[in-house]
């Protein structure tokens, strides 16, 4: 089974092409904010580099979040639309699951932490001591702080919140072990691991519904629930 992998959730943009859980091909490169004009052009260097075209896809499958929301805007776009046009099946990854597989066979609980700016990270609780990561602390939008108060058990953290909140070694007196800085990005040989395996257990995802996991309002969307209170305030103040 020929895989397409992508990648849009952090700054990055990680396109990868596999052979079940082997991989063919892969690239990455910084993309912040610039996603849309770099993927297709990816994709098709990737396919090359492995000497695959579109065509020989058996199944497509991208992150889904929660991460960068223009990101995985665009890769859920790129999974939909793929998807539909070529007639094949699709899956979705979660980041958090990604980024788990980084830290496997380990004992204490893996926290995969993904900056959400203003002093918030996601995060998800995994038992990591078989090949496939297990979630037992489902995906959420937490503070900072109340995360770190949360961890009592000796833990393993990894993610790209270590390095945008770098006194979280500090802040936490149960210390937690460290991810080194190089197992703190999503490997594009994960998601297609991880993309392969959920396609075997449960099949392909309605290619419709397929959706970006968010877990918190887009700066747009709150400046304009802002914008309506502020307004419905004024309108009362006038009558």
């Amino acid at each position: 089974m020929i895989i397409l992998g992508i990648d849009m959730s952090g700054d990055q943009c990680s396109i990868g092409i596999g052979n079940n859980q082997t991989l063919l091909a892969e690239s990455s490169i910084y993309a912040r904010m610039r996603h849309l004009p770099r993927v297709m052009p990816q994709i098709d260097f990737t396919l090359k580099q492995a000497g695959k075209t579109i065509h020989d896809i058996d199944l497509l499958c991208a992150v889904s979040g929660p991460g960068s929301w223009t990101g995985i805007r665009i890769a859920i776009t790129m999974l939909k639309t793929l998807g539909h046009s070529l007639s094949k099946p699709c899956v979705t990854v979660s980041s958090l699951s990604a980024l788990a597989c980084n830290m496997r066979f380990v004992s204490p609980v893996v926290y995969p932490i993904i900056d959400a700016a203003r002093k918030q990270v996601y995060s998800a609780g995994f038992d990591c001591q078989a090949a496939t990561p297990r979630m037992i602390e489902h995906a959420s939008l937490k503070k900072l702080d109340i995360f770190l108060n949360n961890i009592s058990e000796p833990a393993i953290l990894v993610g790209d919140a270590l390095k945008a909140y770098p006194e979280i070694a500090t802040l936490i007196e149960n210390r937690p072990i460290i991810a080194p800085q190089s197992f703190n990005r999503i490997c594009i040989s994960h998601v297609i691991e991880v993309g392969y395996h959920t396609f075997q257990v449960n099949g392909s995802e309605d290619v419709h519904h397929l959706s970006p996991i968010y877990l918190q309002k887009t700066d747009a969307e709150r400046n304009f629930k802002q914008h309506v209170r502020s307004s419905k305030l004024s309108a009362n103040k006038k009558k």
